[in-house]
């Protein structure tokens, strides 16, 4: 079954300003496309699934550079699905 820590670990890496826009992307997309299994309920799987479309939306040209959402705008958000999944994780 799919769980939502290794996408708040990351959530929180890039809201934090621990990882950059960049390199939260280059992790991210990769994570989210190839984790398997089925996800503990739809908010679980929504929660994983929109912090896939942060990362898409920074680099959704796949340069690694900023294209729908700027650094600052990928670190908000982050920090607003990191909250979502630290409350479906309780």
């Amino acid at each position: 079954m799919a769980t939502l820590e290794p996408f708040l670990v990351l959530a929180e890496a890039v809201s934090d300003g621990r990882l950059s826009a960049a390199e939260f992307s280059v992790v991210c997309l990769p994570l989210y496309k190839e984790y398997g299994g089925p996800y503990p309920s739809t908010d679980h799987y929504q929660a994983a699934t929109d912090l896939f479309y942060v990362a898409h939306d920074y680099d959704a040209s796949g340069t690694g550079e900023p294209d729908l959402l700027d650094s600052d705008q990928v670190r908000s958000k982050a920090s607003d699905i990191a909250e979502r999944m630290r409350i479906l994780l309780r």
